[in-house]
């Protein structure tokens, strides 16, 4: 009798240590894409641009890296890919963009595996001008969700 405890016991800790370990193996595949963001999308402040020209095409989500918002930018010399961060960051400052648009934007050209793209850090479209990155080129997106999400979990605590 005491065999067969053993046995459920060890049995026990092996289905523990199996569900465990996928727990964590599933949590390294999660932080993946953005680990590679991180490493591949260096934002260098003084290798700071300024580009002028027409947007080609915008898309709010586009499918190749980095995720976010990306336009094609027709300037003088060719078509760039230009990446704004998340399109409801946009959205929350009342920025839009569209096919035609002439725009101004100030950032850094990075490459990716997929080819160049240009992270913009301050957009100016007419008379309006939004900043979507830090100096360091964090998307003001991602600190804004950091911050609301810190700003719940006090609201939270201080509820209890």
């Amino acid at each position: 009798m005491q065999k067969a405890i053993r046995v459920r016991i060890a049995g026990f800790f092996s289905v523990f240590l199996l569900l465990l370990g996928n727990a964590a193996w599933g949590q390294q595949l999660a932080d993946r894409p953005r680990k590679a963001a991180m490493r591949t999308l260096a934002y260098d402040a003084t290798q700071e641009t300024v580009i002028e020209g027409t947007v080609l095409s915008y898309t709010a989500e586009s499918a190749t890296p980095p995720i976010g918002a990306h336009f094609v930018l027709q300037t003088a010399a060719s078509a760039i890919d230009v990446h704004l961060g998340a399109a409801s960051f946009l959205q929350a400052n009342h920025f839009s963009l569209a096919k035609g648009d002439s725009v101004r934007v100030v950032g850094v050209s990075s490459a990716t595996r997929q080819g160049t793209v240009f992270l913009v850090r301050v957009i100016q479209k007419g008379g309006q001008s939004l900043v979507v990155r830090t100096v360091n080129g964090a998307p003001l997106s991602l600190a804004r969700a950091r911050t609301l999400g810190a700003q719940k979990a006090q609201q939270q605590e201080g509820a209890r």
